[in-house]
């Protein structure tokens, strides 16, 4: 089966609770040690998004790197992404956070891709 991995606009959304980690890109910061690397909840995804759970707040427009773990933590997906809105999160402590992907190269968007389709067809899913 072929997918079109250059259309990642208005896709479904994929529910899904895993954590991930994020790396906080600061403006003017000359390496990874300037950056805040924070551990997060994902509430559902989609080919060009993430819908993520973090404890502090991050100012929108955000650049943020993602690392997505891959077959239980063997490997990670490096994804990059900016942070879209923030909302606090309902009936608990911590915000939502809407991430938009960049592309990060074709090989990580395709993998991507197939992680959201295989998601998306697995028992449960949009639940």
């Amino acid at each position: 089966m072929e997918y079109d991995y250059s259309d990642r606009r208005k896709h479904q959304r994929v529910s899904v609770e895993k954590a991930i980690y994020i790396e906080v890109v600061g403006h003017g910061s000359r390496s990874e040690a300037d950056n805040i690397v924070i551990r997060c909840e994902t509430v559902d995804v989609s080919v060009s998004g993430l819908k993520i759970w973090v404890l502090e707040p991050i100012a929108q427009g955000s650049k943020l790197n993602i690392a997505a773990p891959m077959d239980d933590w063997k490997e990670n997906l490096e994804l990059v992404g900016k942070v879209m809105w923030l909302r606090e999160a309902d009936n608990s402590q911590g915000y939502w956070l809407g991430l938009e992907l960049e592309d990060t190269g074709r090989d990580n968007m395709e993998r991507w891709f197939r992680v959201v389709h295989f998601l998306n067809k697995s028992p449960g899913a949009g639940d």
